[in-house]
């Protein structure tokens, strides 16, 4: 018996991601964008870091304008960083048009869950996803 999990990652709409852009790329593209030269791009973004990793040592989250970057904490003690991106990203991506990239699947783009199962059922009769498997 299937799992809802391998419908979805079959069948669900997913971005096809192109190649990273690498540091140097982005500030590339900072300096066309600015007055400021690729050695102050660098020197912001490297305080910036250093700056981010005090605050969140101190136990504060940081608004950077860009995300919000919280220190949390496991049950073992080990730290980490959640980082939620700020709305106004978000929200561009979302505007109607806005996205280039290609996506795979996006013909189920709005699809239920249960449309996904049948997708899968009907690919996969002899591993079917039960109704109550969900």
């Amino acid at each position: 018996m299937a799992k809802l999990i391998q419908a979805i990652a079959t069948y669900g709409p997913r971005i096809k991601l192109l190649e990273a852009v690498l540091p140097q790329r982005f500030m590339e593209l900072i300096t066309h964008r600015t007055t400021l030269s690729t050695g102050v791009v660098k020197n912001v973004q490297e305080s910036e870091v250093e700056t981010l990793i005090g605050l969140l040592k101190e136990g504060r989250p940081v608004h950077t304008g860009v995300a919000i970057f919280t220190p949390v904490i496991d049950s073992k003690g080990n730290l980490s960083v959640s980082v939620r991106v700020d709305k106004r990203i978000n929200a561009a991506l979302n505007t109607s048009g806005a996205f280039t990239g290609r996506v795979s699947n996006s013909t189920n783009i709005g699809k239920t869950t249960q449309e996904i199962v049948s997708l899968w059922n009907d690919a996969n009769p002899d591993d079917l996803i039960e109704s109550g498997a969900q």
